[in-house]
């Protein structure tokens, strides 16, 4: 064989091995990259999973912050009847998305009934404002925000009012309730025949105690 033909057989083979060899690495990172893809399909919903429970968790069991305000859980436990009426409207609480929003102060179930109007509350120093946040409600500038975001305001004509066991309060939102107490929350043109409908429905609301 002459010594050219020699060269091309070697020539062919080194190819060959080149040929295996990047065929060979092709392989490797494929299978790294499918290994990879594999990875992120497992890794991803996990992730959005647990960020999901902790957001569930911060709202059903407010952190250490909440503590540090109120006094420990424990501490206190109280009772009080509760009534929102909005323009002549009740607010229903008595439904299972406002039930136990927060271990501090809250509605819940009597008897296998859920119960919108007893507030229990479970600790001291603790605001019937932190009970309306827990349910995605608030009392701000004269208006009463609901969790769907509806506004109800003072205006020339209707007024936003808060009692205490008949008495009027001006900062519904910081006070701390004591066993038994009855509190009506109402946005009415004040009529005095209609507050007086509000304060007997209130009067006759149970106090279911647990």
């Amino acid at each position: 064989m002459s010594k050219k033909k020699k060269n091309t057989a070697a020539d062919a083979n080194k190819n060959n091995t080149a040929n295996k060899d990047s065929n060979s690495d092709g392989s490797y990172f494929a299978r790294g990259r499918k290994k990879r893809k594999q990875y992120l399909k497992i890794i991803v919903p996990v992730v959005i999973g647990v960020v999901a429970l902790a957001t569930v968790l911060a709202t059903l069991f407010p952190g250490d912050n909440v503590s540090a305000r109120y006094g420990e859980l424990g501490s206190a436990h109280e009772h009080a009847a509760l009534l929102i009426i909005l323009n002549g409207t009740d607010v229903d609480l008595a439904q299972q998305k406002y039930m136990v929003r927060s271990n501090y102060i809250h509605v819940e179930s009597y008897n296998g009934t859920l119960d919108g109007t007893t507030l229990h509350k479970h600790a001291s120093n603790v605001p019937l404002g932190e009970f309306l946040k827990s349910i995605r409600m608030d009392i701000s500038n004269g208006c009463f925000i609901t969790d769907s975001n509806q506004r109800f305001c003072e205006n020339g004509e209707y007024k936003l009012t808060s009692y205490v066991n008949g008495n009027e309060t001006k900062d519904i939102m910081n006070y701390v309730i004591n066993d038994d107490d009855r509190i009506l929350i109402t946005y009415n043109n004040q009529n005095s025949t209609e507050l007086d409908r509000e304060f007997e429905k209130l009067n006759n609301l149970p106090i279911n105690k647990i």
